[in-house]
């Protein structure tokens, strides 16, 4: 028990940068783009497009704090059943879900590193929209009308999110590239929840 309270010890004195560093550092913008997956039922598909936008304010040495918005793409449900509705005729539906994001972040990272690596925790609102379009042909091909059916529609929901990166993998002046992953939790009764991951471009 000994142990493991100095090794924490040890661990926290060590993100503890000198407090000058913090005093002459400005706004931290960072833009990623990647992927994002559900997981579980929830958020079931293929995956799709993500992208984010990350504006901080250090406040401490070690500490920054500020907003997180972004676009989740989480991919299309597809079924698709032969001879539903008479022999050659194709039923078809294919159900989207894609998630808004705009959070609080918090983000702790350690000082001195070149490559800043970061933890970062955020809490906020996620609108997440589907959409659901039915459509059913017969043996020729043709659109069977009274069988179409389209709907779309969006829910905001409180969520929250964790994540892990690294500011500059490279760096090229004031700008770094680098690795942003995140998990994501939407509280509707039980928690939906999606993975996004994405190349990041650093501005300091």
């Amino acid at each position: 028990m000994v142990r493991a309270v100095t090794l924490a010890t040890v661990a926290v004195l060590g993100m503890i940068p000198a407090r000058a560093a913090a005093q002459h550092r400005g706004w931290l913008v960072n833009l990623a783009g990647g992927y994002a997956h559900g997981i579980g039922g929830d958020f079931g598909g293929s995956g799709s497009v993500s992208g984010t936008a990350l504006l901080l304010r250090p406040v401490g040495g070690n500490l920054d704090v500020g907003v997180e918005v972004g676009y989740h793409g989480l991919g299309t449900n597809t079924t698709r059943i032969q001879d539903l509705y008479g022999a050659g005729s194709t039923y078809q539906e294919d159900f989207a879900r894609s998630a808004w994001q705009a959070t609080a972040a918090v983000r702790l990272r350690p000082a001195g590193s070149r490559i800043r690596p970061y933890v970062t925790a955020g809490a906020g609102a996620y609108l997440v929209r589907f959409r659901d379009i039915i459509e059913v042909r017969d043996a020729a091909g043709q659109p069977i009308p009274q069988y179409q059916f389209r709907q779309s529609d969006g829910e905001l929901h409180p969520g929250v999110n964790l994540g892990v990166g690294a500011d500059r993998l490279v760096s090229v002046g004031r700008l770094g590239i680098g690795l942003h992953a995140r998990w994501h939790g939407v509280i509707a009764g039980g928690i939906g929840d999606f993975v996004s991951v994405g190349l990041g471009v650093a501005l300091d």
